[in-house]
């Protein structure tokens, strides 16, 4: 008996962290947006980034429209630099791709631990 009541809320609890995985909201691309791209170059019209799925884009940007925040303020367009992590935000309206908010993540650590002894 002990035993079935037991499964029975290890059935319960694992649906519920299910059910709580799938809720989440996730960061995914779409059509107007690129979740941790990958900045390969930067210029005062464009920049180039290389999106999750290792496809590079090229991206029409404007030093007076195209936004760029970082940690949560808002920062000159030279700020951006090759091999930051971005989110860009797409300009639906132009029939070119336009970059009309750009994040600027965490960019990746290359350094290693030292291990205490």
């Amino acid at each position: 008996m002990k035993k079935r009541g037991l499964a029975i809320v290890m059935s319960i609890l694992v649906s519920v962290a299910a059910h709580t995985a799938a809720a989440a909201p996730k960061d995914e691309d779409t059509d107007a947006r690129m979740v941790d791209a990958k900045v390969v170059e930067v210029n005062e019209r464009h920049i180039s980034v290389v999106a999750r799925t290792g496809v590079e884009h090229v991206i029409a940007t404007d030093t007076s429209d195209t936004h760029v925040v970082r940690k949560g303020k808002r920062v000159k367009f030279k700020e951006v630099k090759v091999g930051d992590l971005v989110t860009v935000e797409l300009d639906a309206s132009k029939d070119v791709k336009f970059a009309r908010h750009i994040v600027i993540g965490q960019q990746p650590t290359t350094d290693v631990a030292s291990a205490q002894r």
